[in-house]
């Protein structure tokens, strides 16, 4: 078994793009990560081959961590001996459970580091949507001059979800690119005052997925993530996209409920295991 790495993100995306589209719902961010045409500095390719056979992909953009959807689970030593030659400092892994958890084996296992299981995830695929009933308030595109608020909710969602510290200049950068990828966000209002918000991915082989998804906490109880989700669901199928997937966190029994009323039904679940040297 050989690992491959790739400084050109067209040459990865010739090799690795129809691995990832056999399973376009379970490689929603692999492939929108490919659909934008960049990646960052320092982010990482790679492939996995066997006998001459492409058998594997995988993908790290900093600060994040290494997508591991699409390794076959007995690749996990040979990856994990190859990033830790070119990342030593990797931060985690994040994808379906026995891959991810298999490559976090092989990772402690060589570094000595420890595997902490951060957050736990379920993506759901729509079947049928079912727009909440009696919500009040409308949905509406978000524009230039609400930047600062999506800033704002993008920082509150990942302090919220990830625990990530807030970090105003990395929403803004998030908000930027957004745009440029042509992502758009979905606001609920209710007497033309924003109280909660979607953002709609650009498609990537004919997938479109939500998030993230944010309502403040003193507007939540309302419906008002059920509607602003509906409406970014139906701006999809406006604009062509029949497939809409979302992540929702297992450890909150609300945001599950709330997605499967509207018609989101479970595909897989997934997990990120973050890394950290003992002591």
């Amino acid at each position: 078994m050989e690992v491959r790495l790739h400084d050109s993100i067209d040459e990865f995306n010739s090799m690795a793009g129809p691995l990832y589209r056999r399973d376009p719902i379970t490689n929603t961010i692999e492939l929108t990560l490919l659909q934008a045409g960049e990646l960052p500095d320092g982010s990482l390719l790679l492939t996995v081959w066997d006998s001459g056979d492409l058998i594997g992909a995988a993908i790290q953009t900093p600060p994040y961590p290494l997508a591991c959807n699409a390794l076959p689970i007995d690749s996990a030593g040979v990856v994990a001996a190859e990033v830790a030659r070119v990342n030593p400092e990797l931060a985690g892994a994040r994808g379906a459970r026995a891959a991810t958890a298999g490559f976090a084996a092989a990772w402690n296992a060589l570094t000595g580091s420890e595997g902490h299981v951060s957050v736990e995830e379920r993506l759901y695929r729509l079947r049928s949507l079912r727009p909440p009933v009696g919500v009040q308030g409308d949905p509406c595109r978000a524009t230039d001059q609400d930047r600062g608020l999506l800033v704002d909710w993008v920082e509150g969602f990942y302090a919220e979800t990830f625990g990530h510290p807030r970090d105003d200049e990395a929403g803004r950068r998030f908000v930027d690119a957004a745009e440029r990828k042509g992502d758009r966000f979905t606001l609920w209002t209710v007497d033309d005052v924003p109280v909660s918000m979607a953002m709609l991915r650009a498609p990537a082989a004919d997938v479109s997925r939500i998030g993230p998804v944010f309502t403040p906490p003193e507007r939540r109880g309302h419906g008002y993530g059920s509607a602003v989700t509906a409406a970014a669901v139906e701006l999809a199928h406006r604009s062509g996209t029949a497939d809409v997937v979302l992540f929702t966190d297992l450890a909150n029994p609300v945001s599950n409920a709330i997605y499967q009323r509207i018609g989101f039904e479970a595909v897989a679940d997934s997990v990120r295991i973050d890394f950290r040297l003992p002591g």
